[in-house]
């Protein structure tokens, strides 16, 4: 194994490349450390050290800062962990870890994300914030059939958010409460059973 570049990412970090592949993340320090040196080999041994003992304990540490604020779904957690340069297989450890301590559910995220918007989102807006989280559509359809009944909270506020009174509101008025509506998701049919 050789190491054939070490690219700089800013003034501490360097992208090192083993054998023309990237390969991790190292600080300064972690080259000094481990005498990284481009274009001389590095033992088996000494890489497996870095990936175990600097690189996967690094990466976890990453993924519970992240998630000490807030709860994310796998998809968000395995994204900020590859903006923070590292591999594919280290972000499946790490996720794999950070599951099996149930820090991440995509189903109780689903849960939560539906309790807290069901009430002011239509069904089609909640799917479409599920979906842009990355979250597996079929997952999401079978928490909607145990989780959601039906829009009609969310339909209301909404329509009493444009008006106390639907009653009141003239043929347009109207016609553009009912555009707007069904613009956010809800079916015409709920739509005209509240108007």
């Amino acid at each position: 194994m050789m190491i054939t570049r070490l690219e700089t990412i800013d003034k501490k970090r360097y992208k090192v490349y083993i054998d023309y592949e990237y390969s991790f993340m190292l600080y300064t320090s972690d080259i000094k450390r481990y005498n990284i040196v481009e274009n001389e080999d590095i033992s088996e041994d000494i890489y497996h050290e870095i990936i175990e003992d600097t690189v996967y304990r690094r990466a976890k540490q990453k993924a519970l800062a992240i998630l000490k604020y807030m709860d994310r779904t796998e998809a968000e957690l395995g994204s900020k962990l590859k903006q923070a340069y590292y591999t594919d297989e280290i972000i499946k450890r790490t996720i794999e870890y950070v599951k099996s301590y149930h820090y991440i559910d995509d189903e109780r995220y689903i849960s939560n994300y539906i309790q807290s918007k069901k009430s002011t989102k239509s069904k089609k807006q909640i799917q479409a914030g599920l979906y842009q989280k990355g979250i597996d559509k079929n997952l999401i359809e079978e928490c909607f059939e145990s989780e959601l009944e039906s829009d009609e909270v969310a339909l209301q506020k909404a329509i009493h958010k444009k008006t106390d009174n639907p009653e009141n509101l003239s043929f347009e008025e109207k016609q553009k409460l009912i555009a707007s509506l069904c613009r956010k998701g809800f079916s015409y049919d709920d739509i005209m059973h509240f108007l």
